[in-house]
């Protein structure tokens, strides 16, 4: 288990969290909903979107994330998480910023969320929502060069009503789906420019060359009278 905190507006750091998955998360979430074939359509299809992130960073600088999903239809989503897959050649710790109540867990390279709101494709209350959001900042290690890859979504399951307290083997058991939406963003890494130190090397100097001798000896003057 890698080790998060939540960061609040401002990207400030809170108290060190160690995240522990519960039964009913997968470790690697991405990887279970692979290979799922499209014979049935979805409960929730999820649109990421509202992306920013940087193009271009220094080597050894953080990368900050912010997207949102939203969940288009047809029926609403309860049981999903919003995270992604991070780049490679991060440092051990990150932060993290979602709605109140928001936990996460971070296994391998995959990290993922479960807010607590349920997406309502085209709400009609005024306290139902069809999107939610998350911020991830991650460090780069000071030798991570080239290009910084990193996937970010959502993965939505077909959990029919009643089952939502079902543990992930059990999901299985019952061929529930799943369905994982990602936006593949690139941050290219730039490594620093090296200053070039002064030399403080003292450097020899050679004296100016003699006067030239002259051709001949000078004229003698004689006092007038002598």
């Amino acid at each position: 288990m890698r080790r998060t905190s939540g960061i609040v507006a401002g990207l400030m750091l809170l108290a060190p969290l160690a995240v522990s998955v519960p039964a009913s998360a997968a470790p690697a979430l991405a990887s279970a909903a692979k290979g799922v074939t499209a014979k049935k359509a979805p409960f929730a299809t999820f649109k990421v979107h509202n992306v920013v992130y940087p193009k271009k960073v220094k080597a050894g600088a953080k990368i900050t994330y912010y997207f949102e999903i939203t969940n288009v239809g047809p029926h609403s989503a309860d049981y999903y998480y919003i995270g992604g897959i991070l780049p490679k050649g991060i440092i051990s710790t990150l932060k993290w910023n979602g709605p109140k109540n928001t936990t996460c867990t971070w296994e391998g390279n995959e990290f993922w969320c479960w807010p607590p709101p349920i997406l309502y494709p085209n709400p009609e209350e005024d306290w139902q929502t069809d999107t939610t959001w998350l911020t991830i900042q991650v460090t780069l290690n000071k030798k991570t060069r080239g290009t910084a890859t990193a996937k970010l979504g959502g993965i939505t399951f077909d959990v029919p009503t009643g089952a939502g307290d079902l543990d992930e083997k059990r999901l299985r058991e019952l061929g529930i789906k799943g369905w994982i939406y990602t936006k593949t963003v690139k941050t290219q890494i730039v490594a620093p420019s090296v200053k070039k130190k002064k030399s403080t090397k003292q450097v020899y100097v050679p004296p100016p060359p003699p006067p030239p001798k002259p051709d001949r000896a000078p004229t003698r003057n004689r006092k007038k009278g002598t």
